[in-house]
């Protein structure tokens, strides 16, 4: 999210809510995300243990997939020289096939 995007949620809840209620609510919900993250650490830890596998986490990140990000990386990586396409060798009649000089 946009800081702009979260000044405008800020504000609304603030108008919405007083701002005493939000207080209340704000410590509410950093409650519960630091009691989510904990769960999700304790999952993780869980599934790497009962695996017995590395996971790299970083993979699964779905913000990975996000098409901006995509076309941003895709337009900032160097450009590498594409390779000349191989000709095949195989020979395909009976013609082009060489043949033995001690027949």
């Amino acid at each position: 999210m946009d800081v702009e995007k979260l000044l405008v949620i800020a504000v609304i809840a603030g108008l919405c809510l007083g701002p005493a209620r939000l207080a209340a609510h704000t410590r509410q919900l950093t409650a519960f995300l630091r009691q989510l993250r904990g769960w999700a650490d304790t999952t993780k830890a869980q599934i790497e243990e009962q695996t017995g596998v590395d996971i790299d986490w970083s993979e699964l990140d779905p913000r990975r997939y996000d098409p901006r990000r995509i076309i941003r990386d895709a337009l900032t990586q160097p450009q590498t020289p594409h390779e000349p396409a191989v000709e095949s060798t195989a020979l395909t009649t009976p013609q082009d096939r060489p043949t033995l000089e001690s027949e």
